[in-house]
């Protein structure tokens, strides 16, 4: 990152880093939830990577200490330690993916659940955060017990009363949200893992919505495993992912893809990931993702954007019509908000605030509304100009 961005003070930071990124000045992005716009360190870094490769290809052969050209069969522990620098764990219990899809279903399909097993998933949770126990209840008769949650939650006490009551003697797995995709809920996952470790259950965390949005600490949570997919939040390169597992419960996963390593005892995380050839230049751009933000600071990320998500939250509430469909307690708010406008769907919304201002939100339901993250390429102005469109539809019927 240049040094007049690191030395620029508040505000005048933001708008110097906000060049970083290739997004057209005119267009505003506030849909980060889907996928994050990488800052060009990191284009650069994937591109050159890329023609080295392929420029240099002949010059690979197989001798030892050469460098690798693809992924897929080597244990990347660089990465893995970069990695472990930015949740507070060692490379070694982490094991590198395309997405958070894959590690979740390297969690469903490898742990040894009986007929009657049973599960906890939330009925918002992300088909990434869910399906594959899904697949299991079909194919090998778990159970999977699915929790309602209220449109929006009250307080975090209301969400871990309902893993509680749908805990049985054969529940093994609960699935938790870091920070729900489709309501954007920050689950209060700290006392959940800890609830779900006294009584030998599996705490499972989705962090897809998290990495990068907020402070990550996995030790200090005290989840068994934790995935995501840093092609978000972090704003890495698009294909990146990771599953970290403790290293109490690494022993008890069966590799979901086997290739040479499947049952390697001295790196068990190193067959969760040894699947064949993969794209290198990706975890080289990943390893750049994770440097930038690190300079920036993971809690300095999470004040900044958290801050223009309330200042949305707050001018919503002065909207005639507006209704935040996601929590607005202070512990389980983050900085993607949902809501929606009298008179108005989803969609019309979406294309709306796009086709008047330039502003991208994302539909989550016609009936829902928008979700709408705030993230570091964002400024207050980027929402004051949402709210004063906002404030013009309201006084007017969606057509």
């Amino acid at each position: 990152m240049p040094a007049e961005v690191l030395s620029a003070d508040d505000e005048q930071f933001w708008r110097e880093l906000r060049k970083e990124f290739s997004i057209p000045k005119e267009e505003v992005f506030f849909n980060t939830g889907t996928l994050g716009s990488s800052p060009r360190v990191v284009q650069q870094a994937v591109i050159a990577h890329m023609q080295h490769v392929d420029r240099d290809i002949a010059h690979w052969d197989y001798k030892a200490g050469h460098e690798n050209y693809f992924t897929g069969y080597y244990d990347e522990m660089a990465i893995r330690d970069k990695i472990g620098a930015i949740i507070n764990a060692p490379g070694r219990d982490i094991s590198l993916s395309q997405n958070a899809t894959f590690g979740m279903n390297f969690i469903a399909n490898g742990l040894d659940l009986a007929p009657g097993d049973e599960v906890v998933v939330t009925d918002q949770a992300h088909p990434g955060g869910r399906k594959g126990y899904d697949l299991r209840a079909r194919r090998h008769g778990i159970v999977v017990r699915e929790i309602k949650v209220p449109e929006p939650p009250t307080s975090p006490e209301q969400l871990i009363k309902l893993y509680l009551d749908a805990t049985t003697p054969r529940t093994r797995v609960w699935a938790i949200p870091h920070i729900s995709s489709g309501r954007a809920i920050r689950y209060p996952v700290d006392r959940l893992c800890a609830l779900a470790r006294e009584r030998d259950i599996w705490g499972v965390v989705d962090g897809a919505q998290s990495l990068g949005h907020v402070v990550i600490d996995v030790q200090a949570m005290g989840c068994d495993a934790f995935f995501a997919s840093p092609h978000k939040w972090l704003l890495a390169p698009k294909g990146t992912g990771f599953l970290y597992v403790r290293p109490a419960r690494q022993q008890q996963l069966w590799a979901t893809l086997a290739s040479s390593e499947w049952d390697n005892q001295k790196d068990p995380m190193l067959r969760l990931m040894q699947y064949g050839t993969g794209n290198l230049s990706l975890l080289v751009g990943l390893g750049a993702a994770i440097d930038f933000h690190r300079q920036i600071g993971s809690a300095r990320v999470e004040q900044r954007i958290r801050s223009l998500a309330d200042r949305l939250r707050a001018g919503l509430a002065e909207i005639p019509g507006a209704t935040i469909a996601s929590p607005t307690h202070p512990e389980l708010a983050c900085a993607t908000t949902v809501y929606r406008l009298g008179g108005w769907t989803g969609a019309q919304m979406q294309d709306t605030l796009w086709d008047q201002a330039r502003i991208r939100v994302r539909n989550v339901g016609d009936e829902v509304g928008v979700r709408h993250g705030c993230h570091i390429y964002n400024a207050p102005a980027e929402v004051d100009r949402t709210l004063a469109v906002l404030r013009q539809m309201a006084g007017r019927l969606g057509s």
